[in-house]
């Protein structure tokens, strides 16, 4: 007769990964004025479409943000965007 086999609780086998909703968000657009040149080039430049803009507001989801840091290559001060709680960003490991 065969023995069962213990699969352990889905939050040992996950260990130290965690989802937390109720963090503060890295990117805050507020501060991007809709249709001026900054917001449309932020727009832009993101690779995973964060950013998308309205009549009235800039809007950001910082949950598909890939953290490369380009928005802020191409944002000349009306974009606030630090690196999330434990990252520093994409590093590149060859060229």
């Amino acid at each position: 007769m065969a023995s069962a086999v213990k699969v352990p609780p889905l939050n040992v086998r996950l260990g130290a990964t965690r989802f937390d909703p109720d963090d503060t968000p890295h990117i805050d657009a507020s501060a991007l004025v809709p249709g001026s040149p900054e917001a449309r080039a932020v727009v832009a430049v993101c690779p995973a479409g964060v950013y998308r803009e309205t009549p009235t507001a800039v809007l950001a989801d910082a949950a598909a943000c890939l953290e490369c840091g380009a928005c802020l290559a191409v944002a000349s001060g009306g974009l606030r965007w630090t690196y999330p709680r434990g990252g520093t960003g994409v590093r590149f490991r060859e060229g």
